[in-house]
């Protein structure tokens, strides 16, 4: 699970010094930082006798792929409210959870836009009833408990390391990190979209939820994005194919290939030592590496 990497360098930078955490080789059906966004809410189905969990995404919804991968193992079915019409939306994600039982329910890109609005929630909470229903993403305060398990494995596998570098898209598994480690950690968090300069309040709103003495520092980072989200320029393609190449381990282009992008550069730059120690997360996803031809 914990791998270091070479000082071979990556288009002239080493990554020596930087160790990568494979939650991609963890959470079974489901590998990835998104399993641990979902434990509670499989905990509280449980719990409360619902057999039905609906949620939110696009095509190549991680998230999604993670729900009705657990969900066929555990025997609970699962919804998928997709982004988009029935002719746009094909692809080896929605093939998957297809196969696992997902029902997959299509709506406009319009009606799509009212996924967070409550009275929205509540109409699909009836027509699916009884359910569970997961925000998009899997981003709420039940997902950012579930990543605070990722902080335990960090003092288990890692228990030297004390700067913790993380993709992030929701803060979800940011904020889970942050309120899981103490003051002793520093935590970057790359962000994976373009101008998204909400995200570190997202975080800040879900810590005083969060079980802890005190906290991480922390921040995120946002001029690694590489056009924004899903998207990938030149240099995060040349990049991949060439960390692929020397370290053989796969990324995906939307979360964990930008952050080793932003750790090459800013170590290319001189703002970050080559011999200063990293922990990087690699959260999974790969997935999605199906949905880019430069990849296959």
């Amino acid at each position: 699970m914990l791998h270091e990497l070479t000082n071979t360098p990556v288009l002239g930078v080493s990554l020596g010094h930087v160790s990568l955490l494979r939650l991609d080789q963890t959470g079974g059906p489901a590998p990835g930082n998104k399993s641990f966004k979902l434990r509670h809410y499989f905990s509280e189905a449980k719990r409360l006798g619902i057999t039905r969990l609906i949620s939110f995404g696009g095509a190549w919804s991680n998230h999604l792929h993670a729900l009705a991968a657990t969900g066929y193992q555990l025997g609970v079915e699962t919804v998928g409210i997709i982004r988009g019409e029935l002719s746009e939306e094909k692809s080896a994600m929605l093939a998957d959870v297809r196969r696992w039982g997902m029902r997959i329910v299509y709506v406009s890109r319009q009606e799509y836009q009212q996924r967070h609005d409550v009275a929205y929630q509540q109409q699909l909470k009836k027509r699916f009833a009884p359910c569970l229903l997961i925000p998009e993403g899997g981003a709420s305060l039940a997902g950012a408990q579930g990543c605070m398990a990722v902080a335990d494995i960090i003092r288990q596998r890692a228990p030297l390391a004390r700067h913790i570098v993380v993709p992030v898209g929701t803060g979800t598994t940011m904020a889970g990190l942050v309120a899981g480690l103490d003051e002793s950690f520093e935590i970057d968090g790359i962000s994976a979209l373009k101008g998204a300069h909400d995200l570190a309040q997202r975080v800040q709103d879900l810590l005083p939820q969060l079980p802890f003495d005190n906290h991480a520092h922390w921040r995120i980072l946002h001029d690694y994005h590489c056009g924004g989200f899903a998207r990938a320029d030149l240099s995060l393609r040349q990049f991949m194919l060439a960390f692929e190449a020397i370290h053989g381990i796969e990324l995906d282009p939307v979360y964990t290939g930008k952050m080793l992008l932003a750790i090459h550069q800013l170590r290319a730059c001189g703002d970050w030592g080559e011999d200063a120690s990293v922990l990087a997360i690699h959260t999974g996803g790969l997935q999605g590496r199906r949905g880019y031809s430069w990849l296959s």
